[in-house]
Order: C-alpha cells, then sequence, then structure tokens
C-alpha cells in the first residue's frame, strides 16, 4: 500500500500540463467517437491523417477533460495546424517514471530500456532498469513526492509518467519543456479497463499492435475465468486489508477489487457501497461485519520477513478473533517480495486466478498461485 500511496500523493506536487498547446477545459462531448477502447473509461485515441489524439477524462468529473495529447511522428514534418493539446513527437525516444506500475506496462512493450529517470528507485524489480541505475545511465529523481526538478531537466526525457490526483495544482513542471503524461488508469472500476490503459501508453511507443495481442490474451483469459465461476452457486464471504493505525480503509463495491472479489464468485461484505474508491472505517465497524466472513485477503510491506497468523495476532490481539483467522484462511501479498504494483495491474487474468483459486479451488485443480499466499505457506 506504501507504493500506492506515494503515487498518489506524488500527483500533489507533479500535476503540470508542459509543452501544452492551449489550456484544457472542454467537454467530453467533443472529442471524436473512439473505437480503440472498449473497458477503459478514462482515454479515449482518435487518430487522423497527420496525427493522433489521445484525450484523457477526468476521472472525478466525467464530463470534463483532465487532458489530451497530440502525437505526432517524428520524423515527419509538423503540421501547419493542430488541435489544443500536449505535442508529443513519437515514437518517445525518453522517458521518465514516477511509479513503478508504469514502468512495467512499458517493460510488457519491450521498451523499458528507453527509460531514463525514476521515482524511488527501491520499487522497481525490471532488471534493466536496475542495470541502468547501477551503472548511472537511469536517474534517481528522489521521492515520488518532490522530484528533483534539476536531475529531471539532466535526465532530459521527452515524458515524464505519473497517476494524476483530484485537485491538484499547476506546478514547476510547467516551466519544464517535458510533457507530463496523466495515467489514470488506478481509477478504472474494472481490471480489464485498466489493463486496457497498455494501449494509451502504447500510443507513444508506437507498440499498437503489440499492445493489442497482449490485451487480447489477457481479456480471453480474464473472461474464460468469469465463465468457469458463472456456474458456481456458493458465494463465499469476503474482506481486505487491515486497520493502518486507528482506521481499516475498505474499498467500494463498484472499485477495481470490488469487481475483482464479484468475478471471482465471492460475496464482497461491502459490495453495496457506491463508490469506486476506499472509505475509512473504525476497527470496531469492521470487526461487526467481518467476524463471521468465510476469507481475509490483505497485502502489506515487509522486506525482512513474511507475515504469519502468529506475527498478526501479535500485531493486534483481536484478529485472531476473526473466524478468517480461526479457519486459517487469510490469503497475503507481500508486495516487498512480489512486484504485485508492478506487474499486477497488467496481468488481471493472473490475479483473478489467484482469487478462484482461493473462493473456488475445484475450478482450478493444481493451479499454482502467483500472487496470493495463504499465510501458512508464504513464498
Amino acid at each position: 500500500m506504501k507504493t500506492r500511496n506515494l503515487i498518489l500523493l506524488t500527483t500533489l506536487c507533479l500535476l503540470a500540463c508542459t509543452n501544452q498547446r492551449k489550456k484544457q477545459d472542454i467537454s467530453i462531448q467533443h472529442t471524436k467517437q473512439n473505437k480503440e477502447v472498449h473497458y477503459a473509461k478514462g482515454f479515449s485515441i482518435n487518430r487522423f491523417k497527420d496525427y493522433t489524439q489521445i484525450v484523457v477524462r477526468n476521472p472525478w468529473d466525467s464530463t470534463k477533460v483532465l487532458d489530451t495529447y497530440i502525437l505526432v511522428d517524428r520524423n515527419k514534418k509538423l503540421p501547419a495546424q493542430l488541435p489544443e493539446g500536449n505535442l508529443v513527437r513519437t515514437p518517445v525516444e525518453r522517458v521518465a517514471f514516477a511509479s513503478s506500475v508504469h514502468a512495467g506496462i512499458w517493460n510488457q512493450l519491450k521498451k523499458a530500456h528507453l527509460t531514463v529517470g525514476v521515482c524511488e528507485p527501491e520499487y522497481f524489480s525490471i532488471p534493466v532498469i536496475k542495470e541502468g541505475l547501477k551503472s548511472g545511465k537511469i536517474t534517481d529523481l528522489g521521492m515520488a513526492t518532490s522530484i528533483n526538478i534539476e536531475k529531471l531537466i539532466a535526465a532530459s526525457p521527452d515524458i515524464l509518467v505519473i497517476s494524476p490526483f483530484e485537485n491538484t495544482k499547476r506546478t514547476e513542471f510547467e516551466k519544464v519543456n517535458i510533457v507530463v503524461v496523466k495515467d489514470a488508469s488506478y481509477m478504472e472500476e474494472s481490471p480489464l479497463g485498466r489493463a486496457e490503459w497498455i494501449k494509451f501508453e502504447a500510443a507513444y511507443t508506437n507498440e499498437g499492435k503489440l499492445a493489442d495481442e497482449i490485451f487480447s490474451k489477457i481479456e480471453r483469459n480474464y473472461l474464460e475465468l468469469c465463465k468457469k465461476v458463472s456456474g458456481t452457486t456458493n458465494r463465499p464471504t469476503v474482506f481486505t486489508e487491515k486497520k493502518f493505525g486507528d482506521i481499516w480503509y475498505i474499498a467500494g463495491g463498484k472499485s477495481y477489487l470490488g469487481t475483482f472479489m464479484k468475478d471471482a464468485g465471492a460475496d464482497y461484505l461491502w459490495k453495496d457501497l457506491n463508490f469506486s474508491g476506499s472509505a475509512p472505517f473504525t476497527f470496531e465497524n469492521v470487526y461487526a461485519k467481518a467476524i463471521k466472513a468465510d476469507f481475509w485477503l490483505l497485502k502489506y510491506n515487509d522486506t525482512q520477513s513474511y507475515l504469519t497468523y502468529e506475527s498478526l495476532k501479535n500485531e493486534y490481539n483481536l484478529y485472531g478473533n476473526f473466524n478468517a483467522f480461526k479457519q486459517k484462511q487469510i490469503f497475503a501479498i507481500n508486495t516487498a517480495k512480489t512486484p504485485f504494483y508492478e506487474s499486477g495491474p497488467m496481468e488481471p487474468d493472473c490475479v483473478l486466478a489467484d482469487l478462484v483459486h482461493i473462493f473456488h479451488p475445484e475450478l482450478l485443480p493444481g493451479y499454482k498461485p502467483k500472487y496470493y499466499f495463504n499465510l501458512d505457506n508464504n513464498k
């Protein structure tokens, strides 16, 4: 969760519209009909003779546009007349990342070698990036919440990829000739919608065909699993995560996580929360509702060891009262050992398979999980 929180906090300082031809505040209805994107709600790709227009919708007000990008082949003369938006010459030759999540997508597109700068390198596990950091070819840009501007300028990326956050303001990035690309995939409600943002990233690398092939495979695998689950009638109850201080953050029923639970054939206890984000609850609130739940899923970050039933109870004694604890039905991801945030968003079929194996093991005999493991069988 630490990485995700930092990603969100990053954009409180970073949101900018560099190299922007005109300020964006237009209605979504003015964009052309998009036919390339089927699940993602946050962006559209519109192709014209001399350029490609990418429109990113405002996740917090879908009637507005968050930003627009105008992509023009770098080997061709710049057209005399272009619409409003951030101009990007493609294919991009140098890229910087504020998060390992987006670097993971570029790695799948076989373009991670174009990386020239990253924030918080300790969260990157991609070999070519780790090697580049070690050799000095890739610059450590510092904390994602306060990128070192001088180092960013020296690295000279064509684009800086970030995750936008609500109510952010323009910063010193508007004075730097680097386009800030806002990938809002984390705001998608469906796993397939989030994974489809590979098409968004691919547009900057001219790897649209490869992106389509990758996504088609993901889509096929995911839908096949959904079909298997549709034949079951049992819906075990499940709750997620654990308290942080005095607060337990619960994902809404329309969230990415909530959709995963539904597709995996589970009864998510907070499915009726009509929002896609998360909300704070007290331990008592969660305890009262989840005490008898069949399963408990959580994520944690520990570089030294793995969470066990004993260590979880030592962390907070009342955890031991949950039925899922007593029945040893707690499954977790150690994000320090498994690159879940780096690869998970682009492997929703693998994540779903893990969940189906947990809730309905009879559907996937002999399956070996990739992300979620029982606390009795951590890896």
